[in-house]
C-alpha cells in the first residue's frame, strides 16, 4: 500500500481494496438478483403464511441491526477482511440452508442467517467504500459500481435464474414450485464460495488491522460512544430520520413484491424475472449519469425529482392488468438503487473519516430496526386482508 493510514477507518490510498470489495458486491448482486424475483414464492411453497414471511424478514433485520452496533468493535479486533470473509460464508450458508429446507421453518432460518451475512458483509463493504472515495466523487463512482458493475449482474441474474428454472423444466409457465427453484440456492451457495476465495486473495485491508485493546465492555464503549456522537448534531439526528423513511421500502415492500405479482397478478416465473430485469436494466442505464447529476446540482435535488417513480413503481403493482404493466412497474423501480446510492454518499459526507465506520452502524441499526418492524407489520397485513385487497 502507498498509502498510510491514520487509524482504522482512514485510509490515503486503497483503491485496489475498492476496486475487490466492488467485484465481489457485482457478483454478490448477480446471486441475489438470481433468487430473489422467487424467494417469497419458494417460502409460501413451502408452506409459510405471509405473517412467516415478514417475520423472518423482520427477524433477520432486527438481529442485523443490532449486530452491526457490534460489528465496527469485532473491526477493532479482528481486522475489517476477517469480519468481512465471515460475512460472505455466513451468506453461503443462508443460500444453502434454504436449498436444503424440507418445510419453511428451516428456510425462514435460512433468511434471518442471509439477513446477518448481508450485514456483516455490507458494513465492511461500506467502510471500504467510505474511505477510499473523496467527496467530490463519491456519488458518482459509487453509481458507477451500482450501475455499471451491480447493475449489469441484476441485468443478468434474473436472466440465469429463469434459465435454470427453465432447465429444469416445471413451473416456468406459472408459480414455480419449491422443487424448480432449490437449484438456484444451490448455485448462489456455490458462487457466496467463489467470491469468499476471491476477496480473500484480493483484499489486503492494510488501513484496518486488528487493534490489540480488547476488553468485556469495548463493544458497548464503542456502540454507545457511537451513538452519542450521532445525536450530538441536530444534522446526523435529521438524517436519521430520513434515512429511516428512505428505507421504509426494504421492509415494507420489497419481501413481498415478487409474491404480490405472483399470487394476485398471476405473475408467471418469465414475468417475476422480467420484472427484476427491468429494474436492472434502468440502474444500469442510469446509474452512472444520474449519480453525476447528484455531485453537480445537488444530492437533495436530485432524490426529489426521482421519488415520483417510485411511487409510480408502487401503483403500477397495485393497478396492473396483464404482464406488460408489472414490467413496467418494474422499470420505475429501478431507480430506488440510485435513491439509496446518493442517500448513502450524503451520509458519507456528513462525518470525517476516522468516523465513518461508527456513523454507518450507528444509521444502519436504526434503518433495519425500523424495516424489520414494518416487515412484521406487513407481513400481519397480508394475512389479514389478503394479498389481492
Amino acid at each position: 500500500m502507498a498509502g498510510k493510514s491514520r487509524g482504522f477507518g482512514i485510509s490515503a490510498s486503497i483503491a485496489g481494496d475498492w476496486k475487490a470489495t466492488a467485484v465481489r458486491a457485482s457478483i454478490d448482486k448477480l446471486i441475489y438478483q438470481m433468487v430473489f424475483p422467487y424467494l417469497g414464492v419458494y417460502l409460501v411453497g413451502l408452506g409459510a403464511s405471509g405473517a412467516a414471511l415478514g417475520l423472518a424478514n423482520g427477524l433477520g433485520m432486527g438481529l442485523s441491526a443490532f449486530y452491526g452496533l457490534f460489528g465496527i468493535w469485532l473491526m477493532h479486533v479482528e481486522g475489517l477482511k476477517r469480519v468481512y470473509l465471515g460475512g460472505i460464508l455466513m451468506t453461503a450458508f443462508a443460500y444453502l440452508l434454504l436449498g436444503l429446507s424440507p418445510g419453511w421453518v428451516l428456510a425462514a432460518s435460512g433468511i434471518v442467517a442471509w439477513w446477518w451475512g448481508s450485514a456483516e458483509s455490507g458494513l465492511c463493504c461500506n467502510v471500504v467504500c467510505g474511505g477510499s472515495l473523496k467527496n467530490e466523487i463519491r456519488a458518482t463512482a459509487m453509481g458507477m459500481c451500482e450501475s455499471v458493475a451491480q447493475g449489469t449482474m441484476s441485468f443478468l441474474g434474473p436472466l440465469l435464474g429463469a434459465a435454470v428454472i427453465g432447465l429444469v423444466g416445471v413451473g416456468v409457465s406459472g408459480s414455480p414450485p419449491p422443487s424448480a427453484l432449490r437449484p438456484l440456492f444451490y448455485l448462489a451457495a456455490a458462487g457466496e464460495i467463489g467470491c469468499f476465495i476471491y476477496l480473500g486473495r484480493s483484499l489486503a485491508g492494510e488501513a484496518w488491522k486488528p487493534e490489540k485493546t480488547r476488553g468485556a465492555f469495548k463493544p458497548l464503549s464503542l456502540a454507545f460512544g457511537s451513538f452519542r456522537r450521532a445525536f450530538a448534531e441536530p444534522r446526523l439526528r435529521r438524517f436519521i430520520l430520513i434515512s429511516c423513511l428512505g428505507s421504509l421500502p426494504t421492509g415494507m415492500v420489497l419481501p413481498f413484491t415478487q409474491l404480490f405479482a405472483a399470487q394476485a397478478k398471476q405473475a408467471g416465473a418469465y414475468t417475476l424475472a422480467a420484472m427484476a430485469t427491468a429494474s436492472a436494466i434502468v440502474s444500469l442505464v442510469a446509474g452512472v449519469p444520474l449519480g453525476r447529476l447528484a455531485d453537480i446540482v445537488g444530492r437533495k435535488k436530485t432524490l426529489f425529482a426521482l421519488a415520483p417513480f417510485f411511487l409510480a413503481s408502487n401503483l403500477l403493482l397495485v393497478f396492473a392488468r396483464g404482464p406488460f404493466f408489472l414490467v413496467v412497474s418494474g422499470i420505475c423501480l429501478g431507480v430506488y438503487p440510485v435513491i439509496q446510492v446518493i442517500q448513502a454518499a450524503m451520509g458519507f459526507e456528513l462525518v470525517k473519516s476516522e468516523d465513518i465506520g461508527g456513523w454507518m452502524a450507528v444509521l444502519r441499526f436504526f434503518r433495519l430496526f425500523v424495516g424489520a418492524a414494518l416487515a412484521i407489520l406487513s407481513g400481519l397485513i397480508w394475512d389479514s386482508l389478503g394479498g389481492k385487497w
